[in-house]
């Protein structure tokens, strides 16, 4: 059973309390510049700065560890993880090249391009923390799913939509995940929301008292299936 009254007070913010083996989930390394902690060392002042730098002496360690990781796969994982400059595709060509000379120096071989791998990684915090519901209902749009991970479990909205976003195909706002939230009740509405159109899709409803305790009038299938539910309260 889920502390309604907790939720609503943190307003979207993590719970204090939660276990601590959600923050390990949550905190596990993720392919990206500065997206986690780094792959390769401890700080990403580390890192090369310049395609040029990838060529030196100094650079056989980097280059060694960074193929070495599990979450890199190909030299565009690499590149990802190097720099932030992946949406200039000069810069991503130099870095490319380089990675490529820094390959035939210490290595000799290219990185295997295992998507499969990569995509089973990404989708690793996820799964653990939805693994009470099937595939299908695990979408940012599920109340359910979404209210388990923020009431339940104690994610923050912001974390509920990092996590949601492993998954390369779909990029999910905090404010995508605090719409639903507020649907369901365990975020208060702010003067701006009360101007958003009320949603009742498939006659199915979350009926919260004012004492906090969830109604028993649920129709779990229809909630399922729909993308946002309303929400009554008991005069």
């Amino acid at each position: 059973m889920y502390d309604i009254e907790n939720a609503r007070q943190r307003n979207g913010d993590a719970a204090e309390d939660r276990s601590d083996r959600i923050d390990e989930i949550l905190n596990r390394p993720r392919l990206g510049y500065k997206e986690s902690d780094p792959l390769v060392g401890d700080n990403y002042d580390e890192y090369p700065e310049q395609p040029d730098d990838l060529t030196t002496p100094e650079a056989r360690e980097f280059v060694t560890d960074l193929f070495g990781h599990d979450l890199v796969s190909s030299i565009d994982d690499a590149i990802a993880e190097t720099t932030p400059a992946t949406g200039d595709r000069m810069i991503v060509r130099e870095w490319r090249e380089a990675f490529e000379k820094s390959i035939q120096l210490f290595s000799g071989e290219s990185p295997d391009n295992d998507d499969e791998r990569e995509q089973r990684l990404t989708d690793e915090r996820l799964t653990e923390l939805t693994d009470d519901y099937p595939d299908d209902m695990v979408t940012p749009t599920n109340p359910l799913v979404v209210s388990n991970l923020y009431a339940g479990l104690g994610l923050s909205a912001d974390e509920i939509a990092d996590v949601f976003s492993d998954d390369s195909n779909q990029r999910v706002k905090p404010e995508q995940v605090r719409r639903v939230l507020r649907n369901v009740g365990l975020i208060e509405a702010t003067e701006n929301d009360d101007n958003e159109p009320s949603h009742k899709l498939g006659g199915a409803s979350l009926n919260f008292s004012e004492s906090g305790n969830v109604g028993t009038n649920i129709d779990t299938e229809a909630v399922a299936r729909d993308p946002s539910v309303t929400v009554e309260r008991d005069e």
